[in-house]
């Protein structure tokens, strides 16, 4: 019995080890990611008047399908769910949310 445990645990391991490594092969042989989807997304801050119309975008990146949010310099960042928080949080209210310690959110 201990010797069909082990081996079930060997193959789990082993099907986890592949299933990673693809991802990482098929980020590595497409570091690009393809956009399937756009649009824009409107944030606004929750310490001030200030307020942010910016372009996102839907990306996949091997298996992965995932939502992306422009910053005024550029570069993409990846949403955490909501675009609009995530440029909210990591753009408009960064000082605000680095010294509430990180929750982005008014009085926490």
């Amino acid at each position: 019995m201990l010797i069909i445990l082990k081996i079930f645990i060997l193959a789990v391991v082993a099907a986890m080890a592949g299933y990673f490594l693809t991802d990482m092969y098929d980020e590595f042989k497409n570091p690009e990611p393809t956009i399937i989807g756009h649009g824009s997304v409107v944030a606004k801050s929750d310490y001030s008047d200030k307020l942010a119309v910016r372009a996102k975008r839907q990306v996949v990146r091997g298996k992965a399908t995932y939502w992306q949010v422009e910053t005024p310099g550029g570069a993409w960042l990846d949403c955490a769910g909501d675009c609009a928080e995530t440029y909210r949080r990591e753009v408009l209210d960064f000082w605000e949310t680095q010294s509430e310690g990180g929750t982005g959110r008014a009085g926490n």
